[in-house]
């Protein structure tokens, strides 16, 4: 089954940050663009592969346009970050079968 969850990613000197904000802001990066969506469903996979082992229940993903970017950029006090929102998916079963 696969699993959609919307990610900011914010583009910083040296790279991107990726930040989940359904999971409590739980991060990754990436040196450049394509690495960076690469960890983004590195960290996804594993993060859901954490919660159902650990029984805790899965958040539902919100609407990639509900997640509050400019409040998230404010509160890492990078106002004026070029950032955007993009919606990452991974099948969680397929992706830990290849990687763990």
């Amino acid at each position: 089954m696969v699993s959609s969850y919307p990610a900011c990613f914010i583009k910083e000197e040296d790279g991107y940050t990726v930040i989940f904000p359904d999971f409590g802001n739980v991060a990754t990066c990436g040196s450049d663009l394509e690495e960076a969506e690469y960890m983004a469903v590195d960290c996804l996979a594993g993060y859901l592969l954490w919660l159902e082992e650990d029984g805790e229940e899965v958040p539902e993903p919100s609407v990639e346009e509900a997640v509050p970017i400019s409040e998230l950029l404010s509160w890492l006090e990078l106002d004026e970050a070029e950032a955007f929102v993009k919606m990452v998916s991974v099948d969680v079963k397929e992706y830990s079968e290849e990687h763990f």
